[in-house]
């Protein structure tokens, strides 16, 4: 494999597991998990993930290390309405071993995408509500113009309340990224299905998808154990030198994982997350979106930690 600097997963759990122990538990709700419904105030987040070697299906194999920051405020304007504004920034450094060979040789190295977001949340009535969140930022491989790297879209969705323990709603995200534009359903859930067990979208519907789905279990103390799914697409511009200058590049596959979470204080969360990601495909396009190779990728296990904080 390709040489090069890495952060070593177990410091970085031993650290954040350092962190969760030294402080008490707490039953406040703190995780940055999706909802657009929670108490106004700032939330911050930083999450690292590897993923690890996974067989292409030609020739060779690669890996990745993700790098996740977000942050996210929510005012309170009235009693109906609700603004918020979220910046998020993600690093991929990707791998591919010295026998990956044509089509895909090895087609990009480090992938920056950055985003900026405001959301309106309107409560129409008691039961139902609107959201509107349009975003612009780029995705870009090191090196790559980011004039031509802007992606920008939004999402709408609404949902009704059909009791205290259980809103449902449907919705769309429309994003033109480089060379393509994308569309995608949203499906809202929130189901308390009792005290303890939770259906509920577990991630931020944007230009990478939609929000997914995730079961979880809350213990006593306000430890969470949960499984869940999503679909994402991260689609970028590439540099003008590598084997399609100009071109795009992408990632598409299906993440499936099981969740740990404990809180920090009465402020914090910690997730732990293993999982893989099952039906991948890498994708090279020309400059004109025209696509030059495609390769797919068998299922790449990964580990990931992520600490939040609600302010």
């Amino acid at each position: 494999m390709q040489k090069r600097v890495s952060p070593n997963l177990a410091v970085i759990l031993a650290i954040v597991g350092v962190l969760g122990a030294a402080a008490p538990a707490s039953s406040q709700e703190t995780d940055l998990r999706y909802n657009p419904e929670r108490a106004p105030g700032l939330s911050v987040s930083a999450s690292y993930m590897h993923q690890f070697d996974s067989d292409l299906d030609n020739s060779g194999e690669f890996d990745v290390d993700r790098f996740f920051f977000r942050a996210d405020w929510r005012k309170r304007q009235s009693e109906a309405f609700t603004l918020g504004i979220g910046i998020n920034y993600d690093f991929s450094d990707y791998a591919f071993s010295e026998t990956s060979s044509y089509p895909l040789g090895k087609p990009w190295r480090q992938v920056h995408t950055l985003n900026f977001s405001v959301s309106s949340l309107l409560a129409l009535d008691k039961d139902w509500k609107l959201f509107v969140a349009p975003s612009v930022g780029i995705a870009a491989e090191s090196g790559a113009d980011w004039g031509d790297a802007v992606v920008y879209g939004g999402i709408v969705w609404t949902s009704y309340r059909f009791s205290p323990s259980l809103a449902l709603g449907l919705g769309a995200g429309l994003f033109s990224k480089p060379e393509e534009v994308t569309a995608f359903p949203i499906i809202v859930v929130d189901w308390k299905i009792s005290d303890r067990l939770k259906l509920s979208n577990p991630l931020h519907p944007g230009p990478t998808g939609p929000a997914g789905l995730e079961l979880s279990y809350m213990f006593d103390g306000g430890s969470t154990v949960a499984v869940g799914g999503a679909y994402r697409s991260l689609r970028f511009r590439l540099d003008d030198s590598g084997v399609a200058p100009d071109g795009v590049g992408e990632d598409k596959a299906f993440p499936l994982w099981v969740r740990f979470s404990t809180k920090i204080g009465t402020s914090g969360t910690l997730n732990f997350l293993g999982g893989a990601m099952v039906g991948g495909k890498l994708v090279i396009e020309d400059r004109n979106g025209n696509e030059l190779a495609d390769e797919r990728y068998d299922a790449s296990p990964f580990l990931a930690a992520t600490i939040s904080f609600k302010f």
